[in-house]
């Protein structure tokens, strides 16, 4: 039996099959354009996925007896969707050979490296384990999503301050990841980006989606909260 290779010599076979690259001043690491393109299908697929249907796909891929041991698997793994995304999408784009274990660990080293946050400076970002504190701390606020790769997500952020205009004075925006929210997500039936997502007392009251003319986006809010 080969014996496991080790997290630095992973790192390596990850460059070399151009799924991370290296900064050269920096030595920062972060994945490649190319994988992210192929990894936000497996996103689009997996990461909103119901629960059954996942675990289903786990036992699959992984050889379990039932999706019941799967879902055991998980959880005591704590093995995220994003993970098994990203696991997919290495086993379909890598040309060496890897074992099942050396494949998990990649995905979980590629899932931890990533790209930066596609949430634009200007809102507070959160995440799965942020957003319920921020939306339960504020009688009113605003949880935007954005993409990566996301052509009207970018479209938006140059227009970021009129964007935030649109939301009343001392309203407080926030901004998560799509792609590495999917509780968000899911919570609030999310599933194209951009979204801005609309509480009051704790509750989405309006979820307003795609590329949206900030004047209409005013005017939206306003509807739902007045003046």
């Amino acid at each position: 039996m080969a014996e496991t290779r080790q997290p630095d010599a992973l790192l390596d076979a990850l460059e070399r099959e151009g799924v991370v690259v290296v900064d050269a001043e920096t030595d920062a690491v972060s994945t490649t354009e190319a994988f992210e393109a192929d990894r936000e299908v497996y996103y689009d697929t997996y990461v909103t996925m119901p629960d059954a249907e996942f675990h289903q796909s786990v036992a699959e891929v992984f050889g379990l007896d039932s999706p019941d041991a799967a879902a055991e698997r998980v959880d005591e793994l704590g093995v995220t969707r994003e993970e098994f995304a990203t696991f997919l999408t290495l086993r379909s784009n890598v040309e060496g050979s890897y074992s099942l274990q050396e494949l998990t660990t990649m995905a979980q080293m590629a899932t931890e490296l990533g790209p930066e946050t596609p949430v634009p400076e200007g809102v507070e970002h959160l995440d799965d384990d942020s957003y319920e504190a921020f939306v339960d701390s504020h009688r009113r606020c605003v949880v935007t999503v954005w993409k990566l790769f996301c052509d009207p997500c970018e479209a938006m952020k140059d227009q970021l301050d009129e964007v935030l205009a649109a939301f009343p004075e001392g309203t407080p925006v926030g901004g998560v990841a799509g792609e590495r929210s999917p509780e968000f997500c899911r919570s609030v039936g999310v599933n194209a980006a951009p979204a801005f997502v609309l509480f009051d007392d704790g509750e989405p009251v309006e979820i307003i989606t795609g590329r949206t003319d900030p004047a209409a986006l005013a005017e939206r809010v306003e509807e739902v909260y007045g003046s």
